[in-house]
């Protein structure tokens, strides 16, 4: 349901375009990491995610992959915590060519229209 939320934004193919790689994501959590694999966008929208152990992505070898608490990847995607501070403050682990990410920032909005929706489906019971 997220991917399919983030898929609809107008502003997804222009936010894919360009983009030939696939991320990985580690989320640490109470209770457990959990890993998740993104593929490369296909025709400007990206496949479903799949959910892995954090190893199992690592193990992948994606060609971008981040890493960080739950609470930094909220404040992240909230638009209240900086990327490049939080690389710097180490509480966002990120390996790979990070240029094409930092050139995509103009698209925080996407991200915060993203999880607005997904509150509003939760709240909604969908």
């Amino acid at each position: 349901m997220a991917i399919r939320l983030l898929n609809e934004d107008p502003e997804a193919a222009g936010a894919a375009a360009g983009w030939d790689g696939d991320f990985g994501v580690v989320i640490d959590r109470e209770g457990g990491a959990m890993g998740i694999a993104i593929g490369a966008p296909v025709n400007g929208a990206l496949p479903e995610p799949r959910f892995l152990s954090p190893a199992d992505v690592e193990a992948l070898e994606p060609r971008f992959f981040a890493r960080a608490s739950q609470e930094d990847w909220w404040a992240l995607i909230e638009g209240g915590l900086d990327p490049i501070a939080a690389i710097v403050q180490k509480r966002l682990v990120a390996r790979g060519d990070l240029t094409p990410v930092i050139a995509r920032l103009q698209y925080r909005g996407l991200a915060e229209r993203w999880l607005e929706r997904i509150r509003a489906d939760q709240n909604s019971g969908g």
